[in-house]
């Protein structure tokens, strides 16, 4: 007979630990113990084998094999007590063996943006250090990213940083369209940049500017059925248009206040809805935040056509869930910048750290090839007045 056991996390296995002289190897052997990781076949236990250890620079990766019947996907939650026994930053992989990456040092606290990261002419931009390295998003691989977590963790910031890479990698061929749900105080300072089309405040300039986007998008595919294109990558077009939402859940009907609002809200919705399913392969990239990571807060069409996915600290399973389709994101540290980064798997990053004045610099100093774009820049709406509020309706040309 076989029998899988493991004991729920409850348990905490790492304080059967002995601390100090034994080795990672033999503590997480004995973790594997304490933890019942293993098969009872025939009255006996069977636990992971050790096969080797490789040692790189800044890790050590430990090599086991499963015995038959232990799902590799169990191993989730065998980590936090393998970091606990060592007390030592882990991850782990499994390709037919399993990986364990034992760290010699933790991730810093802060890491500070620096132009080292650009990367020029390319469609990728910095998500963020881990222990291998910087980590790269390609917009022309994964065309849209959803990103969210608690308040005042990152993600604003990791939205200006990748503001601020696309204009300085590709000053000439960007076009971004920012809808600041956060009544226009985070981005607002950036409209008078040439690559920065429009930057909506609020639900009704949100309809203006995505009417216009969906209007531009059909006339996009009847170019492109006109030509025979069928992905922008594999056409001459070097331009890509970038939708960055700033706070989504405040275009959810459920939570605008009056009856005229929510339609606006629901057409938003359906908008973006849009773009996630058909723009990707007509050169739009949509980059959607909201601090509160819902069903309502993320229309499930924009969730289900974006596979990457940025998350910083959630106040619970349910809002990881929301964003990784899998719980983790809420036991992440209380540390600004820290997140988990998943496209075929979750990596934990620390994300580069950027504010107003270093992106003002930074562009400052490229000014002629920045500005010189815009000369014949138009904006969505020039007649629209400033700054409507919630319960402001648009004026009648919308």
């Amino acid at each position: 007979m076989i029998e899988w056991f493991a004991l729920p996390l409850s348990i905490a296995v790492a304080a059967f630990i002995p601390k100090g002289k034994m080795s990672d190897k033999k503590k997480m052997d004995q973790i594997f113990i304490n933890c019942k990781v293993g098969i009872n076949k025939d009255n006996s236990m069977k636990y992971p084998t050790f096969i080797r250890k490789q040692t790189n620079e800044s890790y050590t990766t430990y090599l086991y094999s499963l015995p038959l019947g232990i799902p590799s996907e169990s191993l989730e939650s065998l980590i936090p007590a393998i970091k606990d026994g060592l007390n030592k930053e882990v991850d782990y992989e499994f390709d037919g063996l399993l990986k364990i990456h034992v760290y010699d040092k933790k991730l810093p606290n802060k890491w500070t943006y620096n132009d080292e990261l650009l990367r020029p002419g390319t469609w990728e931009v910095p998500i963020g250090q881990n222990h291998q390295g910087v980590l790269y998003h390609d917009f022309e691989k994964y065309c849209h990213l959803l990103n969210g977590g608690v308040t005042r963790f990152g993600k604003t910031v990791f939205m200006k940083g990748v503001l601020n890479t696309l204009i300085l990698n590709n000053p000439t061929d960007v076009e971004v369209y920012i809808l600041d749900l956060k009544a226009g105080l985070e981005f607002y300072k950036y409209k008078s940049l040439p690559q920065v089309k429009e930057v909506a405040c609020d639900v009704y300039e949100s309809t203006e500017v995505l009417a216009f986007l969906t209007e531009q998008l059909k006339q996009r595919e009847v170019m492109f059925r006109e030509k025979g294109y069928s992905n922008i990558i594999d056409t001459p077009i070097k331009k890509r248009t970038f939708i960055i939402v700033d706070e989504g859940a405040e275009l959810s009907p459920s939570i605008v206040k009056t009856k005229e609002a929510k339609k606006f809200a629901e057409f938003c919705q359906a908008a973006l809805s849009e773009i996630a399913r058909i723009g990707g392969g007509l050169g739009y990239r949509l980059i959607y935040a909201t601090q509160y990571p819902t069903k309502e807060a993320v229309p499930m069409q924009v969730k289900m056509n974006i596979v990457a996915r940025l998350s910083f600290i959630c106040a619970s399973q349910v809002a990881s869930r929301v964003l990784l389709d899998e719980k983790g994101a809420e036991d992440l540290p209380s540390i600004p910048g820290r997140a988990i980064y998943l496209i075929e798997k979750k990596r934990t990053v620390q994300v580069p750290y950027i504010d107003d004045k270093m992106m003002f610099k930074m562009m400052e100093e490229r000014e002629d090839e920045i500005l010189n774009t815009g000369k014949d820049r138009k904006s969505v709406n020039d007649n629209r007045p400033a700054g409507h509020g919630e319960d402001q309706a648009p004026p009648a040309n919308t």
